[in-house]
């Protein structure tokens, strides 16, 4: 009986968060330096994915209008629901593999490791590939470097176990490095305008944002909410330590060394557009636990990508239009909201460690 009622309330969850996010992309769509009515967009799109543009073509809706709407903010609100989506369910992925309640990419190095690898490409570009796909994969690199040493290094200082506190200070110190590392390729860089686009984009935002680039986002992200909430189960495994979860017969070096290498994915897909973007993958997992009344993944990955994506639609939000033309970056939002959940659960958990 028990059992039925949470998984009725996990639906009606699911349902309530999933029409949520719909009625996000429209509102959010709306709010900017220059206000649109929500009817306006609701029709515009409506016309121009149902209708052909036959109101459009009419003189109903104005095509500066549909210009704002289709072209400027539908991509940048959508790759915002992504971005959202894939941070959440990388920091609730990486909470499970490392037994830590304040593990998310940006904290442990995985955001700044991307943000380092992108900014080369970006500013001392590689023989191979092009756009947006040698950012990506530079950025991946990045990432999955910086995971591996995070890991390696909490790994040896814990004694050859995970231990919270030298995996934040391996993590700290690796964000350290790898922001030295970029402000070193700025420093190199002859470019000005390409020195003000590192710069703005390591704060963070959405602005990039183009229907060309959704394309790799949109396939890591999927990819990343598929596999992580398949695996669910195997990630409740693991929760319970690694020896209990190896007697349960995971496998558990390569399980874990392969979802690390997803999280990298996800999260070099998306860094390697917006910038960094802190505390996404902390604060919205934890969130998701205190409502839904669970730890089991199976429930939280999917969760966690929906209530993420809503956050970060209505933090850009409110970063386009709280100053007027000005543009807030979006990292700084982020960052005065996790910051001091951060400190909060820090102080919660003894630095990270089991309660006493």
């Amino acid at each position: 009986m028990k059992t039925g009622t949470h998984i009725l309330t996990n639906t009606l969850l699911f349902s309530v968060l999933a029409a949520a996010v719909a009625v996000s992309v429209i509102f959010t769509i709306s709010i900017g330096s220059t206000e649109i009515p929500i009817s306006d967009v609701y029709g515009i799109i409506k016309d121009h994915i149902f209708g052909g543009d036959a109101e459009l073509e009419a003189g109903i809706w104005a095509k500066p209008q549909f210009q704002i709407i289709w072209n400027i903010r539908m991509p940048r609100v959508l790759f915002g629901a992504l971005c959202g989506a894939g941070l959440a369910i990388c920091g609730a992925a990486m909470q499970a593999l490392v037994l830590n309640p304040i593990a998310d990419p940006y904290v442990l190095g995985v955001s700044s490791g991307a943000s380092a690898g992108a900014a080369w490409a970006l500013l001392m570009p590689l023989p191979f590939f092009e756009g947006q796909y040698q950012t990506t994969i530079a950025a991946f690199v990045g990432a999955l470097f910086s995971a591996f040493v995070v890991y390696f290094m909490a790994k040896r200082a814990g004694g050859g176990k995970l231990q919270p506190v030298t995996l934040l200070l391996s993590g700290t110190a690796v964000n350290a490095v790898m922001s030295a590392i970029t402000s070193y390729l700025i420093f190199r860089a002859k470019s000005p305008e390409s020195i003000a686009a590192v710069y703005n984009w390591q704060m963070g935002s959405l602005a990039a944002a183009q229907w060309k680039t959704l394309l790799l986002p949109t396939v890591g992200v999927t990819l990343g909410i598929v596999i992580f909430t398949a695996m669910g189960n195997r990630f409740n495994m693991i929760m319970m330590g690694d020896d209990d979860a190896a007697a349960m017969g995971l496998h558990v070096r390569p399980f874990r060394a392969v979802m690390f290498g997803f999280c990298s994915i996800v999260v070099a897909s998306l860094v390697s557009v917006t910038g960094i973007i802190g505390f996404v993958g902390l604060v919205i997992p934890h969130i998701v636990r205190l409502i839904a009344r669970t730890s089991n993944n199976r429930v939280i990955m999917p969760l966690s990508a929906l209530l993420g994506s809503i956050y970060l639609m209505w933090a850009d939000a409110l970063a386009r239009s709280a100053f007027g033309a000005a543009e807030l970056p979006l990292g700084i939002i982020t960052a005065f909201v996790g910051a001091p959940f951060f400190m909060f659960l820090m102080i919660k958990n003894g630095y990270g460690g089991s309660r006493k």
